[in-house]
């Protein structure tokens, strides 16, 4: 299968699902930075833009990416889901991520046909230690291949 389209969005189109654990928010030039209190867990959320259909055929989702770093281990990304609408298509769960984690790549098994739009939830853990809670999302997305 060939790649068909590599679809992004910018860190500033992310969502927060629990604002109230958030203790700021930093939007720069090329990333949204922001700062959990401790001891809290969140979800933040990313909609990816999505040709579905491109030359009458529907395309599938072969993996999600995201560019991110966290400036220290008490920011810890837990879980990666990856959604076709309503419908979750992919869980990766306990991937523990944190530091410079650059670019990491989530395959979406079974490679499936997109129905409605890609979304991807990144589920984050705040520790209570001394280090800065803070991650950096700069970029989220996915390959499509037809």
């Amino acid at each position: 299968m060939a790649l068909a389209e590599a679809m992004w969005t910018h860190g500033h189109s992310m969502q927060i699902e629990y604002p109230d654990n958030i203790a700021k928010v930093r939007k720069a030039g090329f990333y949204m930075e922001v700062e959990g209190k401790p001891g809290t867990k969140n979800w933040f959320h990313f909609a990816i833009p999505t040709t579905v259909i491109v030359n009458d055929k529907r395309l599938s989702a072969d993996s999600v990416m995201l560019l991110f770093e966290t400036l220290s281990e008490d920011a810890i990304v837990r879980d990666v889901h990856i959604f076709d609408g309503d419908a979750r298509i992919a869980s990766h769960n306990g991937v523990n991520l944190t530091g410079k984690a650059g670019f990491q790549r989530f395959k979406v098994p079974g490679q499936p046909k997109v129905k409605w739009g890609i979304g991807i939830s990144v589920g984050v853990t705040f520790d209570k230690g001394s280090g800065a809670r803070k991650i950096k999302f700069k970029s989220a997305g996915c390959d499509f291949i037809s």
